[in-house]
């Protein structure tokens, strides 16, 4: 057994691999005969070497297995870092609101950003105990939110009218200049969160407002052109011979009684004759029945009403009336028409020759009235 031991060993770990030693007879005599006295030594050696070798072998795994271990172990007292939240990128387009922000402690969540909105019916209102409607709301809710309303104005003007704290607003009773009022709603709940508008207060007496567009309070949407000194009807506004288009305003309603002109249009001050209207609207009709429309004006004028011309009041000539500048026979006509109830288009052209007297005016008899009267801003949009 030590022999066959002895013989593995020279040929594995000497080595002397088995090929070797088949090939040399003489050498496996050496070592069974040859040797035997060397046996105790050789022996000792064999053993020392295996040893050794499975010494070094339990040592490696050793080392390994410690390595692991201590790998373990600082992996376990390495500090613990908490993984970021996700955030979603905002869609492309969409603001992000920035009114106001509450923040909690360190390590509390954050309260929600509120950004409040202030609109109005319109942004134009004229003197005279007019009234409009702010309302406030706040962004992304349904829920009505409960606030302070006020409102403030130029430096030094004293009467800018009054708003409840249901946001209506109104003007002051007298007014002689065009003039800005801030209305402004604020949070009860968060006074740090607070929006406004602004609105502009008119004259009583001004019959255009600047506008792009016809509102609540100016429902009627007048395109003015400019006329050449010729001009003796209303122009074809297609070509530019007869009408240049020079500016857009807007009309309260259709009550401009015989009057000295002078103050012209907004941002056009000088332009006070020989310009035309081409006046567009909605009239709503209050119930079925027959209405008579009767049209004044100084210089002409025709009146349209869902698509078919019903009055031509056309030409130059003075605006019917009793004054020293009217006349009692010229300037007004009339037309009877039965109307559905509801919305119908009207279209009222108008041209101004030379200066300074203009006049305009619609009014209407309603079924079941005896007097004529101006046809109401509430029965436009």
């Amino acid at each position: 057994m030590i022999q066959q031991l002895i013989s593995i060993l020279f040929k594995h770990y000497l080595k002397f691999g088995p090929e070797q030693a088949d090939a040399h007879p003489d050498l496996e005599i050496a070592l069974n005969k040859g040797c035997r006295m060397k046996l105790n030594t050789l022996t000792t050696v064999s053993i020392v070497l295996f040893l050794s070798i499975a010494c070094n072998k339990a040592k490696f795994d050793s080392t390994d297995k410690t390595k692991s271990l201590q790998k373990k172990k600082d992996a376990a007292a390495l500090p613990v870092t908490p993984e970021k939240p996700t955030t979603t990128p905002s869609p492309i387009g969409v603001s992000p609101i920035t009114t106001s922000t509450v923040t909690g402690e360190q390590g509390t969540a954050q309260a929600p950003v509120v950004e409040l909105i202030v609109t109005t019916t319109a942004n134009m209102l004229k003197t005279g105990s007019e009234k409009i409607q702010a309302t406030a709301k706040i962004k992304g809710s349904t829920d009505v939110p409960s606030v302070t309303w006020t409102i403030t104005g130029l430096a030094g003007k004293t009467d800018i009218g009054s708003i409840d704290q249901n946001g209506v607003y109104t003007s002051p009773a007298t007014n002689d200049k065009e003039f800005p009022v801030t209305i402004t709603a604020t949070l009860k709940k968060d006074p740090k969160v607070k929006a406004s508008t602004v609105i502009n207060i008119l004259p009583k007496d001004q019959i255009f407002a600047s506008c792009m567009q016809g509102s609540k309070t100016f429902p009627i949407l007048a395109q003015v052109y400019s006329v050449p000194p010729s001009t003796a009807h209303i122009p074809n506004y297609s070509k530019a011979s007869e009408a240049t288009k020079v500016t857009t305003v807007c009309m309260e309603q259709y009550a401009v009684e015989p009057k000295n002109f002078s103050e012209g249009f907004p941002n056009l001050n000088n332009f006070i004759e020989y310009f035309s209207l081409q006046t567009s609207t909605i009239l709503i009709a209050p119930a079925d029945g027959s209405y008579t429309f009767q049209l004044n004006s100084d210089d002409g004028s025709r009146l349209a009403i869902d698509g078919k011309e019903v009055i031509d009041n056309d030409g130059q000539h003075q605006a019917y009336g009793s004054g020293p500048d009217e006349s009692l026979k010229v300037g007004m006509k009339e037309v009877t028409l039965t109307l559905k109830k509801g919305d119908h288009p009207l279209t009222l052209n108008y041209f101004q020759g030379p200066k300074l007297r203009i006049a305009l005016v619609l009014k209407w008899k309603t079924p079941g009235s005896a007097n004529f009267v101006y046809v109401p801003r509430d029965n436009f949009k």
